[in-house]
């Protein structure tokens, strides 16, 4: 037999392990037959669903209500599971969470052998979010929580559903499972969203995820519109090269991620040219930029360049200072 270890509650508050034993008996606990069912699940889904809604009504944490909660829910088949998470969607969010944490735990037990039974749920709680607004989100967030488990195709189709929605929680829904779907990545459709949008998530999963080849075809895209320079580095250190045009982007635009972006591919730089980066990167209150250069500096090993810096820190510390108060001055107060 094989076994698999998993989380049940002992008491309120804490979790320990408990070994149960997989395969038939699996399903024999979730799925029982008419002849042969456990002890309480004579009980009606009905029954089943007074007492969850009675323990959730005080959820106190830590609370025996609590743990009541959750051990009622686990008394649950898995139809009766999915029935109950359709049929209280407008719940409040006590039952919602108990009833999908249950379902999550049953399907990282599964071993896939669930993908028909959760694409049967997802399709009908789909059908009773049209024209519910409410509803719907709850819906996206069911759907967020289980489309690993989905098969394929119906991955597929909710990421065509997310998109075609046109709203930004859709897409961040969408680019959120894209991103983590290596058989449905698409750099082209996250590169088109993002000129659209010019997301910071879609340009850093691009930066991150996109085959060189793909980065090398629209980097200089990339860096003119995109406002992060740390995204910029990130993309151009994995294209197979960097056009010396994006080179002088980064150096304009962004000194500090030019000044890494030097560092980590080997290009040396002058005590002085290094130091204009200090002066150019904005300052903040905590100092990243600048400390960026200064990390840089230390990679490609200048030792003159940062005794310089050390000798003049209180000059550089008041230029930090007075370039935080200046732009403090620029920025109008809200009404």
């Amino acid at each position: 037999m094989q076994h698999a270890s998993i989380y049940v509650p002992r008491n309120a508050g804490n979790r320990c392990f408990r070994t149960i034993v997989c395969g038939t008996d699996f399903r024999a606990r979730y799925f029982p037959s008419e002849s042969d069912k456990l002890t309480g699940m004579e009980y009606p889904l009905s029954k089943k669903l007074e007492r969850i809604f009675e323990c959730a009504q005080n959820p106190v944490p830590y609370g025996i209500e609590r743990s009541l909660l959750h051990a009622y829910v686990a008394c649950l088949t898995f139809e009766e599971l999915c029935e109950a998470i359709c049929s209280t969607l407008e719940a409040d969010a006590p039952v919602r969470l108990a009833l999908r944490g249950r379902l999550l735990r049953l399907l990282r037990l599964s071993d896939g052998e669930l993908a028909e039974r959760i694409s049967l749920l997802a399709d009908k709680a789909q059908s009773l979010a049209e024209g519910n607004h409410v509803v719907r989100t709850r819906v996206d967030a069911l759907l967020s929580a289980v489309y690993s488990w989905l098969p394929l195709p119906h991955r597929h189709a909710v990421l065509e559903h997310w998109i075609d929605r046109g709203t930004r929680g859709a897409a961040s829904r969408w680019l959120k499972a894209m991103a983590s779907d290596e058989p449905l990545f698409d750099a082209k459709a996250i590169f088109e969203y993002w000129l659209e949008s010019r997301s910071t998530r879609a340009a850093k999963i691009l930066a991150y995820q996109a085959e060189p080849a793909f980065l090398d075809r629209n980097l200089a895209e990339l860096a003119a519109g995109c406002a992060e320079g740390w995204i910029i580095s990130k993309a151009a250190l994995r294209a197979t090269s960097i056009p010396d045009d994006i080179l002088h982007l980064l150096r304009d635009k962004h000194p500090a991620s030019y000044a890494y972006l030097c560092a980590m591919t080997g290009r040396k730089l002058t005590d002085e040219e290094a130091l204009a980066l200090i002066s150019d990167a904005p300052s903040s209150i905590l100092d990243d930029e600048r400390g960026l250069v200064i990390w840089s500096m230390g990679q490609m090993g200048l030792i003159s360049a940062l005794d310089r810096l050390g000798a003049n820190r209180e000059t550089y510390a008041a230029q930090g200072v007075a370039a935080i108060l200046r732009s403090r001055q620029e920025t109008p107060e809200a009404d």
